[in-house]
Order: structure tokens, then C-alpha cells, then sequence
């Protein structure tokens, strides 16, 4: 049923496309130049780092060993409209894993002239702090997150929960219980596959530019368009995330480019515009 609604969901929506190494780059963030009125509209995919990871923990086809991954968030600027998707940590090691080559999301943005107090919105995908550790840097941002996995986000990061907390007595948290349409043809998803409160959004920027952006409800994007499901230790209900991926499976036939938060192969998909910070539309 829940896979019907989807179909006739996209249909409504849309009234009417083996990861590679990432290249040896050990380039530091500096002072730039650039102007964020110079900065073109559009969306941004943004490196913070990388490492490598289970396979088993992933939505591979393999349970032995590892791949590397990368440590993504994403950036939408529209005019002087500034939103992110996740924010990435905001520290060099993540409860589960180091991260390699890190540089601190806020930092980042700022070469490009962005500054913390610019970013507008922020929609978290879950409350895992590899994608949300960095709410806190950006003080002026409205957040949208699921209740669960916004009170996950209070218990298990307690150094930044007052921070938190006055952010929603502000309120600057808006709670996400069902679809939610942020701006024409921008839509937020629930998928609670990975998490009890875990999002994806989906965007259709024209009839041949449509974009969905998973969190972790899968990590590989070749995989995620043949419906490969996470292992069961990585889901909160697999059911959940083997109907999205479904979802996932019949969006890509019909031409949706799928963007996960960690496969390398993200990066091939645009340009380096300056340092961990690419234009993918």
C-alpha cells in the first residue's frame, strides 16, 4: 500500500538518470575572494572529509571488508536563499568513526563567502552525528527534523543540547510528521527505514533536472537504484526502507539522479567550483 501511495505520489509530483577513488586532494580551506552574490544558484554537494567503512554496514553487495566513503552534506542556494541539507559533524571523530582530512563544515561555506549567520534553513535527513553534529554552527537556521529524531538528536548529543533547546524555545524547529512541501517541487519525505524519523527530499528543479537525496537509507548509488536494502543491524525498520528503496528504483527509471551522503562517486557527478565544495546543477 504504502509503495501505491509513492507511485501515485511521484506521478503527482512530477506532472507529467562503480564508485571511483577519490583523488589524493589534501587542499585546505583558506580565505576566498569570493563573493556569495558571485556564487551561481543552484545545488552544491560539500566534502568534509572521508574514510572508510564496513561493507556489511552499507547497502554493498558485499559483507566482507571495506570501501571508502565520503562525509557529504549539501548546500541549495536560491537567490539569497540559503539551505542545507544535513550539515555534516562538527568534530574530526564521530562516535563510530574518524574522519579523514576533515575540515569543519562552517569553515568550508565561508570560502565560498557564506557565513554561518547566512543559512536560512537547515532539513535533517536523521539525528546521527555525522549529519547533524554540525546544527549548532549556524545559529540563525531554521531546522526541520522529525520529533524522534529530534529528541535522539538532545539525548545522545548532550554538549550542544542547551543550544538546542533554545533553538526550538525560538522556535526555529519545525516538526516534520508527514510529506512537507518546503517550496514549489521541493518536497521532504518520510522514509523511517534507517532511523524512527529518518527524510529524503525530493526535488524537481525542471522536467529534466530531478534530484532525490537519501541520508543513509543507502550508501552506494548504483545499489540504491536496484533497490538494495541496509543490513538489519543498520535499520530501524527494513520493511520502511525496502519500500523507499523501491520508491528509490522507480525514480531513477524515470530519470531522478539519486544522491546518498557518502559514495565518492557523488563528486564525478559535478565540478569543483573551490576546494570540497562541488556544483552539481
Amino acid at each position: 500500500m504504502k509503495i501505491f501511495i509513492l507511485l501515485v505520489s511521484v506521478l503527482l509530483f512530477y506532472c507529467g538518470t562503480s564508485s571511483p577513488k577519490i583523488k589524493n586532494r589534501n587542499k585546505e580551506v583558506s580565505g576566498s575572494k569570493l563573493s556569495p552574490n558571485e556564487l551561481q544558484d543552484g545545488l552544491y554537494a560539500i566534502l568534509l572529509g572521508k574514510s572508510f567503512y564496513p561493507n556489511r554496514l552499507t547497502n554493498s553487495d558485499k559483507q566482507e571488508g571495506e570501501s571508502e566513503i565520503v562525509f557529504l552534506f549539501y548546500l541549495i542556494k536560491l537567490d539569497k536563499r540559503y539551505i542545507l541539507i544535513d550539515t555534516g559533524t562538527s568534530s574530526i571523530a564521530t562516535p563510530e568513526i574518524t574522519v579523514h582530512n576533515w575540515i569543519s563544515p562552517d569553515k568550508i561555506l565561508k570560502s565560498a563567502g557564506i557565513k554561518s549567520e547566512m543559512i536560512g534553513e537547515i532539513i535533517l535527513t536523521h539525528f546521527h552525528s555525522d549529519h547533524s553534529g554540525g546544527v549548532a554552527l549556524f545559529p540563525n537556521a531554521k531546522v526541520y527534523i522529525t520529533p524522534e529524531d529530534w529528541n535522539s538528536l538532545k539525548n545522545t548529543n548532550r554538549s550542544v543540547a542547551p543550544k538546542l533547546l533554545a533553538k526550538e524555545r525560538s522556535g526555529k524547529v519545525q516538526f516534520v510528521n508527514s510529506s512537507l512541501e518546503i517550496f514549489q517541487n521541493f518536497r521532504i519525505l518520510l522514509t523511517r527505514g534507517h532511523t524512527q524519523g529518518s527524510v529524503a527530499i525530493e526535488w524537481l528543479i525542471s522536467p529534466g533536472k530531478k534530484f532525490l537525496i537519501t541520508g543513509d537509507e543507502c550508501y552506494w548509488i548504483e545499489f540504491c537504484k536496484q533497490g538494495q536494502v541496509l543490513s538489519s543491524e543498520r535499520t530501524f525498520s527494513l520493511s520502511n526502507n525496502k519500500e523507499f528503496l523501491d520508491y528509490v528504483s522507480v525514480l531513477s527509471s524515470n530519470g531522478t539522479k539519486i544522491l546518498t551522503m557518502h559514495d565518492p562517486a557523488v563528486l564525478s557527478l559535478g565540478e569543483e567550483i573551490l576546494p570540497r565544495i562541488y556544483k552539481l546543477d
